[in-house]
């Protein structure tokens, strides 16, 4: 679809949830009507709510819509961004359009909302790196950010992810794709779909390239590892894989699969108990010494 045509149905899905917490679309000088109420710097384009409880803003950017929120004076540099989504409408369908609607009036509810007469209070999820962060050098992609690139191909992740977060006050990518995603990945390359295996693998392509270390070991073989060297899956993975990842991946799922590869695989989900050390005794030296009331130089005969 069309970018005006994503921002319609994310309007329409979300235009209930505005208007029950009071909110109303701010209209740009410029702009007709019936058209959408877009507004841009060059660089971002983004549609602008107020009402009395605060100000909302959808912010589209690159790969990610950002809904950002803030008291009714606040200037723009002080709003708050409260969720940050993957958002490519050329490869978007309806559904995905309509999982970012629900994650949005989702945010929208537990930050408005008002239970038993008190505001409702959410949990503010890490912030995933932005594009414009790796473009310029400063940031790399880490296991947070692949994370939540894949929540909107798989939106039924999004409460385990949030539930990581909850449960160890920070994220940890390695438990929840081990316990959660890696399996949804592996699902979808089992598929052979080639809408979906495409939508997957560009984005693992794009986190790999320009990921951290840790991140690109996450991908290969925390997930992609995962393939066992099955040669229906790999000759799957290998039409999408970028060339970065490609020898690396199909060189792990080798090694995996070997006896050295196999014993080291069990060593890590078996590890072995963990014994306190030895608490270490005094030899013969210190232990005279110690009897003679000190460390000092023994006298000559």
């Amino acid at each position: 679809m069309t970018f005006e045509e994503a921002l319609t149905l994310l309007l329409a899905g979300t235009n209930e949830t505005l208007q029950k917490n009071g909110f109303s679309a701010v209209i740009p000088d410029n702009v007709e009507k019936d058209a959408l109420p877009l507004s841009s710097d060059g660089e971002h384009t983004y549609m602008d709510f107020t009402g009395d409880k605060g100000r909302v803003r959808f912010d589209f950017c690159g790969t990610q819509a950002v809904l950002l929120c803030g008291d009714a004076d606040a200037q723009d540099e002080q709003l708050t961004k409260v969720s940050t989504n993957y958002f490519d409408p050329e490869e978007f369908t309806q559904r995905d359009i309509k999982s970012l609607c629900n994650e949005f009036n989702d945010t929208l509810d537990s930050k408005f909302a008002e239970k038993n007469g008190n505001k409702s209070k959410s949990t503010k999820m890490p912030a995933p790196v932005s594009r414009s962060a790796v473009k310029n050098g400063s940031q790399s992609y880490d296991g947070n950010t692949l994370a939540n690139r894949l929540l909107a191909l798989y939106p039924d992740l999004k409460e385990p992810y949030r539930a990581n977060y909850e449960t160890y006050g920070e994220f940890l990518p390695e438990t929840f794709f081990i316990e959660h995603a890696t399996a949804r990945v592996i699902g979808t390359i089992r598929s052979g779909s080639r809408q979906e295996c495409t939508k997957l693998f560009r984005i693992l392509n794009d986190i790999y390239e320009n990921g951290s270390n840790d991140t690109q070991g996450l991908i290969a073989v925390t997930i992609l590892g995962e393939m066992h060297n099955d040669p229906k899956l790999c000759e799957t993975a290998e039409q999408y894989m970028c060339e970065d990842m490609h020898d690396t991946v199909l060189l792990i799922n080798r090694y995996l699969e070997s006896s050295k590869g196999k014993r080291m695989r069990e060593k890590l989900q078996n590890p072995p108990a963990y014994k306190p050390k030895k608490e270490k005794k005094p030899g013969m030296f210190a232990q005279a010494l110690a009897g003679s009331g000190g460390a000092g130089t023994p006298p000559m005969a």
